[in-house]
């Protein structure tokens, strides 16, 4: 039985099984893709381990998807030599070593690729350098071509599978602490109301003085005195960034669309066991990050733009007028309206959400609004990014785990290096087409391996009572969230009562009697069924049981 779409089970001929056992995930080639009278048939040619082991689920995953943890031997050949022969080289670089220059990540980052710097000026303004790792600086030929297939980097669960060997990612191009590092830096001065009046953009040496996590920077900026005499020689600036941070947010909220949605973080044990589920906010920490890279990130699509340079922008389109009449509709049920639907801005948006911050069902109307929108994609075309309400946007602040960033590195640096041959758009546009695709694959992959966790995690607590909130439907499905926010369903026709979904009013009605089910409405559930092959979390809501 297929794990991925395929429409039809495959007949194994027992002399083509080799050894697998019942319920063994296998990869399969398939020999006859069927007929009328005929399923497809194959033959085994690797078998992955029991199903019912979440591990083996996502080396299942890893190889149906066609993604490595591992580097060929000539790949693995250049990153040695690359280190052998590296050195620190101030030509033609600005020397940065000298500034307060720090990183900000999450405790668990090898891979630091940003670092930023704050002063206020004199007049009043601010001094933002964004300071990227320069991995274009080290990366030609094969590790290229093989970072170039990757497209970016993957967050599985349990282990990451990088763009680059770790001897690269977490080495040589990583911003470590106390490090002479080379970077590419974006120097911007912002006035008051968060607008870059001036900026530069030149090859750099850093030192980070500190390797700050999120937690460590959130709690100095809520005033814990150990961390604040720990990092004294950096509070001052921090409080700036901070300040920076904000008048920059308000810049963008007054068009751009914030959803704040926590990010679902699963915990795994030395067992890679599911030891806690928890929903991961945005601290004043990670939105300094976020707003200083945005900054970066515009500043230098825009230098791009204008120069009228072939790149790839980090584009985000306008949502389909069909998609917002639909969305409206179900917002209708919260009590909100967009109220045009012929000139849609972001800020429609971002109102509905500032409204429904603090109700219980906010994180309801969040996801709908974003499930309506568009996927942001890359192309050399610059549209524009209609979430951000950004006229011009690219990527480049994540060169370690993105190409789509190294390309504009190149791209930038030709701008301030006569000597080198800009880019050709169609080969840009290839680029651009193929990383837009495995930044897809990896998104699938990456909500799979914790859906696998999360199923795993489920499997033991069958028989619970949960309090489960409806979140959607299909003709023959209601959709719940736990408490945890783990996403489990129902089967209507698993009742014994007879239930039609109303599209109209947008719900799941018993025809027998008054029993209805209705977006954001709290249950109480019993969790049924985990399955590991399906992914898929069952529950029977206690009011449908009589």
């Amino acid at each position: 039985m297929p794990t991925g779409s395929f429409g039809r089970d495959i007949y194994i001929p027992n002399s083509q099984i080799k050894n697998a056992a019942n319920k063994d995930l296998v990869a399969v080639e398939i020999t006859f893709w069927g007929d009328n009278s005929r399923k497809p048939e194959g033959k085994v040619i690797k078998i992955l381990g029991s199903s019912t082991n979440s591990k083996n689920m996502i080396e299942a995953l890893i190889f149906r998807e066609n993604l490595s943890e591992n580097f060929s031997s000539e790949v693995m050949q250049q990153t040695n030599a690359i280190i052998e022969n590296s050195k620190i080289d101030y030509t033609n670089r600005k020397d940065l070593t000298n500034l307060s220059i720090i990183t900000i990540d999450g405790a668990d980052a090898k891979d630091l690729d940003d670092a930023v710097y704050v002063e206020k000026l004199e007049n009043g303004n601010y001094k933002l350098i964004v300071a990227i790792a320069d991995v274009s600086y080290y990366v030609n030929t094969v590790l290229d071509l093989e970072a170039r297939n990757r497209g970016n980097s993957v967050y599985l669960v349990d282990r990451v599978l990088p763009m680059f060997p770790k001897e690269i990612s977490n080495g040589i191009c990583s911003l470590n602490e106390k490090e002479e590092k080379l970077t590419f830096s974006c120097e911007m001065e912002i006035d008051l109301k968060g607008k870059v009046v001036n900026y530069e953009v030149y090859k750099s040496v850093i030192k980070s003085v500190h390797r700050m996590t999120y937690k460590a920077v959130n709690g100095i900026l809520d005033g814990d005195k150990d961390l604040i005499n720990e990092y004294s020689d950096i509070y001052e600036m921090l409080k700036q960034m901070l300040k920076l941070s904000k008048i920059l947010r308000a810049k963008h909220k007054r068009g751009s669309i914030d959803f704040e949605l926590p990010e679902l973080k699963v915990v795994l044990d030395k067992d890679e066991k599911v030891e806690k589920v928890y929903l991961k906010d945005r601290g004043e920490g990670e939105k300094i990050i976020e707003d200083f890279m945005i900054a970066a990130n515009e500043t230098v699509a825009e230098r791009i733009y204008w120069l009228e340079l072939a790149s790839i922008y980090r584009t985000h389109e306008k949502p389909d007028r069909e998609k917002i009449v639909k969305l409206n509709e179900i917002l209708a049920k919260f009590g909100y309206k967009i109220p045009n639907f012929d000139n849609i801005h972001p800020k429609q948006f971002q109102e509905i959400i500032e409204r429904s911050r603090d109700k219980e069902t906010s994180m309801l109307v969040h996801k709908t609004i974003l499930t309506s929108l568009k996927q942001a994609r890359y192309t050399v075309k610059d549209i524009g990014h209609f979430g951000l309400a950004s006229s011009h946007y690219t990527h480049f602040t994540s060169p370690i785990r993105r190409y789509a960033d190294l390309m504009v590195h190149r791209v930038l640096f030709s701008t301030i290096d006569n000597s080198i041959k800009p880019f050709k758009e169609a080969d840009l546009d290839e680029i651009a087409q193929h990383i837009s695709k495995t930044e897809r694959v990896a998104m699938k992959a990456e909500d799979e391996s914790v859906r696998i966790k999360l199923v795993e995690y489920m499997q033991k607590r069958v028989g619970e009572k949960l309090t489960v909130m409806v979140t959607g439907f299909a003709p023959r499905k209601v959709f719940f969230e736990t408490d945890e926010h783990i996403e489990c369903s129902w089967d209507v026709t698993t009742s014994p009562n007879y239930y039609v979904f109303d599209e109209e009013n947008y719900c799941m009605v018993d025809r027998e009697s008054d029993t209805v089910f209705n977006l954001g409405d709290k249950v109480e559930a019993v969790l049924e069924r985990a399955d590991l092959l399906t992914l898929e979390i069952s529950v029977m809501p206690l009011k449908d049981i009589f």
